[in-house]
């Protein structure tokens, strides 16, 4: 049993998606340092909070958070645009190796400390995960 593995396998499965890919977005690991040439992207970051336990069943809750990049000045449009797209994708879904979402919810975090050119959004959706 893999549960660690087979949590980020499916959440970062979904980026791999004709549904994602199509989208022309740019997705990162959360630790990844971006070329400062792309100007909107994402970042994935996966938080396992502590164990859950279910009719005999033992498995995982946590939250997904996705970073959201776009160019700062714009306004906030493009920032709810791709959390809508993340929705259709990950809120309230079972994922391919047993993961299951929940409802999501979208925090507006402003112009980024580390790159005041850049705008932040966080996507986040909880999850369930039994191996």
């Amino acid at each position: 049993m893999s549960k660690y593995a087979d949590l980020i396998s499916d959440v970062e499965g979904v980026f791999g998606t004709t549904a994602w890919t199509t989208t022309g977005i740019n997705t990162f690991p959360s630790n990844f340092i971006v070329p400062s040439t792309i100007d909107e992207f994402v970042k994935i970051e996966l938080v396992p909070l502590g164990p859950d336990q279910d009719y005999a069943r033992f498995g995982l809750d946590g939250i997904v958070i996705i970073q959201v990049y776009i160019t700062a000045n714009q306004g906030i449009r493009r920032l709810m645009e791709i959390a809508d797209l993340l929705d259709g994708l990950l809120q309230n879904v079972s994922l391919n190796n047993g993961t299951k979402t929940e409802s999501s919810s979208f925090q507006v975090l402003g112009q980024d400390k580390d790159n005041p050119n850049l705008y932040r959004g966080d996507y986040s959706v909880n999850f369930k995960f039994y191996n």
